[in-house]
This record gives C-alpha cells, structure tokens and sequence, in this order.
C-alpha cells in the first residue's frame, strides 16, 4: 500500500489553503499536464489541469495513501463502512469500490458491508412522509445498484442493541415498532441547550455505529469526515473541555471504544472542492435531499464554531489546513505523554477512562474542581443556612463524587442537563 509523498503533501497544503471559493469547475477542454490527453479538464487551485484520469487518480491515491500508511486495517478486515446520502458519503463509497477492483499491487483487501443511518426524521422536525418515502427509496435503489454490496440501515434513534435491516426489507424497516424511538425524540426535543444536543448525538452515534459493527461481525467502522469537518471538531472541542482527548477526534483512528472497535476516517485529507469535483468527474451526486442547518445550529458552539472557520476560510485561506496541522501537532504531544507514562506504570491500574465518551481522563485539575464547587453552592442558593445543613452537603457532595468520579469535565457539563440521565445510562 502507498504512503503519503511529499508533492501529495504540499498540494493538499495548497488546496486548503486556496479556499473553497477559488476552484475552477471543468469548464474548458484542452490538453492534460500529465498524459497530454485531449479532454475536459479539471482544475484544482496551485495543481495544473489535469483530465478526469490523472484527477481521480490523484484523488484515489490520497485515499488510498490514508488508509495504507497508517497500517492500521489488516488484510480481509471486516469493514462497516458509513452512507448517509451526503457528498462525502457517495465519494468514500465509490473510492472504497475503486480500491477494491483494482490491481492487485493496489487492491484494497478488505470485506465491506454498507450501514445506512437514518437520521431523516430527527434532522427534519416537518417531516414529509411522501418525501422521507422517496428519500428511503433513492437510498435503497442506490445500494441495490451493486448486488455484491451488502447493505443494511438502521435508525438514529434505535437502541444500540437492535439488529440493523437488510436494505431489501425496507418494508419491515418501515413497519417496526417506534415506541423506543418516539421516547428517543421526546427526551431529545426536552434537552435544553443545542449545544448539549449536538454532543449528545456525536456520542450516541459512535456508541451506535460500533453496536452496529459488533452485530455485523465488523472491527472497523469508516466514517464519511473531510477536513473542514476536522477543522471544526478540533476547535469544538477543545472549547467544551475535552482538549486531553483531541487527538482522537482528528486523526485518522479513534479506538477509544471500550468494545474494541475502531472508528476511521479514510477521506480526512480531501477537501470540498475535491469532492464536489469527484462527484462531476464520476457522474454521481449526494441523496441528501434534507437541509442540515436544523433548528439550533446557529447557536451552538459546536456549529457557531463551523461558521467562523468557514468565514474565516474566505479571508485567511490557510485556516484550515492549520488548524489541522495543529491539532496533529497537540496530538502527538498528548499520546507521547501518555506512552511515556504508561511505559513505567501498569496501564490497567492508572489510565482510566470516561464513562460515558470513552476518553482518557487526565488528572485532577484544581481549577475545574473550583468552578464545580462553585457551581454547586450556586446551585443550592440560599435556602438554608450552612451551618444546618452540613451534614446534608456531606451526603450530596459524597453522592456527587461517586456518581462523576469517571466523567470527564465536558461530560459532567452535558449531564447537568438532566433529562438526558436516564437515556443516558442505556447508552
């Protein structure tokens, strides 16, 4: 398998750093840079044009270059591989069926299965049933396109312990039982903040995709994420407290899942314009017929935080890409001194981990251990006086610690909003 090279390297620095604006669609016909081939031509920013050939090519080798440096899928791994109806879905799809069929010197050799996750009704509050009908119909159509994929989908809001449909039962996957997942959408419509609802979504889907794995005897699960959607999960959330286990949410693997599936991003080097181009060049497009800027969007962290680096972008071309570069960076320094800890200590007996999203927890900070004490004598207002009630600050304080004692700071934040606890816990 390829690696990375170093002219791969710099354009991809270049693309990011022409913005998305500032790509040229194949609006001409000419002569390749490369092979010299007359034909319609597809111009990336700081890249020579090139014919649709030598651009897939391009943009299959750094697919394949992702996936083979790391050295992390074994050869005949079980692969679960994400489909959404986005863009980024269709492209990672396509490339993984390109990888497959390719020379043996270049074939990916791995078995793949398809998980469709259905997120159309809790996405959509207007929900159109003729609509949402078509929008299952163009999925499954898409997949049964490809006899040898074998797909299944399941719902957002399914328990994690339901096995998944066979794409060719549509029809029991409409006639199932929502009781579960009606109770789903209520305590989600009851979470107070977007921000909290956002992060409970991105944890309950890891936590679903690797229920789904086991249940289709997958290890690995690749998920469809481009480098803007890396850009703002680095930024989120170092700003919602979970700065010690960022490396997970940008690099290439997140094994931190305790039921030892590993979640990949094999497309986390293209950018927009790349995939908008690879949709042109192989004729394809998204089944994503739904607006995602749902309600809330605009005032959480997580999607204030997507906005500023996109009109960042515009002004500062290079805003991306070193977001990226950074967070490798603080990657590696965090994982360095986790190694170098463990390499003296029992892992097993000093590294424990969040309860909730499975990340490494650090040491105890006295200034988050400050602002929770202060949070709670806010909390308790002025009710009583303290002297009358120590004994009761006592048993609330020890019931406080042993129910958050392995939770980390950005989950205990996302657990003050108590309508999620009791769903919370089946997760």
């Amino acid at each position: 398998m390829c690696s990375v090279g170093d002219d791969e390297s710099v354009d991809d620095v270049m693309i990011n750093e022409a913005g998305e604006d500032q790509f040229s669609e194949p609006i001409r016909s000419g002569a390749c840079h490369k092979c010299g081939q007359n034909g319609e031509l597809y111009k990336l920013v700081f890249r020579e044009a090139e014919c649709k050939s030598c651009f897939l090519n391009y943009v299959n080798h750094k697919f394949r270059a992702t996936v083979g440096s790391s050295k992390a899928v074994p050869r005949d791994a079980e692969v679960l591989v994400v489909y959404d109806g986005s863009a980024e879905s269709v492209v990672l799809l396509d490339m993984l069926k390109t990888a497959k069929s390719g020379s043996n010197f270049k074939k990916l050799h791995c078995h793949f299965k398809v998980i469709i996750v259905d997120d159309y009704e809790l996405r959509n509050k207007a929900l159109n049933a003729l609509d949402y009908e078509t929008y299952l119909q163009e999925m499954k159509d898409t997949m049964l396109s490809d006899s040898k994929t074998e797909c299944y989908i399941t719902n957002l809001r399914s328990d994690p312990h339901q096995m998944p449909y066979n794409i060719k039962d549509i029809d029991h996957y409409l006639a199932r039982k929502l009781d579960d997942e009606n109770m789903f959408s209520i305590m989600y419509s009851n979470i107070r903040t977007s921000t909290n609802r956002k992060e409970f979504i991105k944890i309950y889907l890891k936590k679903l995709l690797a229920s789904m794995a086991q249940h289709l005897k997958c290890n690995y699960v690749f998920i469809p994420t481009i480098n803007i959607n890396i850009a703002a999960d680095f930024l989120s959330s170092i700003a919602l407290g979970r700065g010690s286990s960022v490396g997970l949410d940008v690099g290439f693997v997140d094994d931190r899942l305790e039921n030892g599936i590993r979640i990949m991003r094999p497309i986390k080097d293209l950018s927009v314009p790349e995939v908008n181009l690879y949709l042109r060049a192989c004729n394809l497009k998204s089944c994503k017929q739904y607006n995602e800027s749902s309600p809330g969007t605009a005032d959480s962290i997580q999607g204030i935080t997507e906005s500023f680096i996109k009109n960042l972008q515009k002004n500062f071309t290079s805003t991306v890409s070193t977001i990226i570069r950074t967070g490798n960076k603080i990657a590696y320094n965090n994982f360095s001194n986790i190694h170098d800890k463990t390499d003296v200590v029992n892992q097993d007996e000093n590294t424990i981990s969040c309860e909730i999203c499975c990340s490494l927890l650090s040491g105890e900070s006295k200034t988050i251990s400050a602002v929770e004490f202060s949070r709670f004598v806010s909390e308790r207002g002025t009710k009583s006086s303290i002297t009358d009630s120590d004994d009761k600050i006592k048993e609330l304080s020890s019931f406080t610690q042993k129910r958050k004692e392995n939770i980390c700071h950005s989950c205990k934040n996302m657990l003050r909003d108590k309508d999620i606890l009791p769903f919370i816990g089946n997760v």
